[in-house]
């Protein structure tokens, strides 16, 4: 498995596991919390060069690996899809207007000094990345229309943490694209890439 092949496949989990805790917030207006900080950290901390190193470990994206693997060997869970391929499209968007990148790069490190003074989980910086989602990615189009239950979706907190991990998608689909993913690599690339799902997921302690 060569270097870009780990580093497309990482990307994706870290995507999927991004959109898993969105469609649970959603529905059942809840996280799971070593998920929902691993992509809050991939989302605040500055990019070296290492998605591996910058989400904490490969360990950290086993739950975006393993549902990664599930929709590759069989792609039946049409909403989670429907939220990547409109999220891999806002990202090509996005690249193509300097001026947001610009705001949100600013904005993000505003939002890493408010996480080093209080948590990557505080409701502050939370609040900070999802208005950052508001007045960049959000006026793109098209909307990301999350399904979920109206008490969820209505509740500004759980609003403002879908808008937040959101925005830790559209970072994760950047890396994909940096590593030279796109949509003719998952159509005929799909077995190599399922090959180094594999070979990453054996790699992990059990």
């Amino acid at each position: 498995m060569g270097n870009t092949d780990q580093a497309q496949v990482l990307a994706l989990a870290a995507l999927y596991q991004a959109l898993d805790q969105v469609r649970l917030v959603a529905t059942e207006g809840r996280s799971e919390t070593p998920a929902l900080e691993t992509c809050l950290r991939g989302l605040l901390l500055e990019y070296d060069g290492s998605i591996t190193e910058l989400y904490g470990g490969q360990g950290a994206l086993e739950a975006g690996l393993r549902r990664l693997q599930s929709q590759l060997a069989n792609p039946q869970d049409m909403e989670l899809t429907r939220y990547a391929v409109v999220i891999l499209h806002l990202e090509r968007k996005l690249a193509k207007h300097p001026h947001m990148l610009d705001d949100l790069g600013r904005g993000l490190a505003q939002a890493r000094q408010q996480a080093e003074f209080f948590s990557p989980t505080h409701e502050n910086v939370i609040g900070r990345l999802a208005d950052l989602y508001t007045d960049t990615i959000s006026h793109l189009k098209p909307r990301v229309m999350v399904q979920g239950k109206r008490e969820w979706l209505d509740d500004p907190a759980r609003a403002t943490l879908v808008r937040a991990l959101l925005l830790s998608a559209v970072r994760a689909a950047s890396f994909w694209r940096q590593a030279g993913g796109g949509r003719l690599r998952l159509i005929f690339g799909r077995a190599r890439l399922q090959q180094a799902i594999r070979q990453l997921l054996e790699g992990l302690p059990s």
